[in-house]
């Protein structure tokens, strides 16, 4: 998805949609873009800003060769209370699978990302709470 952050290279929205947990959330771009999205026939917005899944995408970062930055979700929570444990597996399978890339995961969810990331099988990944 094109985007204008200038902190990365590109965006990977594997989900779209996201509820409000914190006042930080009071002016959500996110939701905003949602809107916009929908009226566009998005496909992953047909439901405006509700969480959901976009399989489709979840393959994206294969499709580029080159190592690029990837912002993870930015439409999106990674680690939304209604992200499936198995979804959320498949989206860290193919950042294990493209290591060549770098991914930028933000959330407002730190104690359901430090429970995920306490997995014995994430041990080897880097943290930053």
């Amino acid at each position: 998805m094109a985007h204008k952050i200038e902190w990365t290279e590109q965006t990977w929205n594997p989900t779209a949609g996201c509820t409000k947990v914190s006042a930080g959330c009071k002016n959500c771009y996110a939701e905003t873009m949602a809107i916009r999205l929908q009226a566009m026939g998005m496909k992953g917005y047909e439901n405006g800003f509700e969480f959901n899944l976009v399989p489709s995408r979840l393959n994206d970062p294969f499709k580029r060769k080159k190592p690029t930055v990837f912002f993870v979700n930015s439409m999106s929570d990674i680690f939304h209370e209604e992200m499936p444990e198995g979804y959320l597996d498949k989206i860290f399978d193919v950042i294990e699978k493209t290591s060549y890339h770098t991914y930028q995961i933000l959330t407002k969810r730190a104690e359901r990302m430090k429970d995920f990331f306490q997995k014995e099988m994430f041990q080897g990944y880097c943290l930053f709470l």
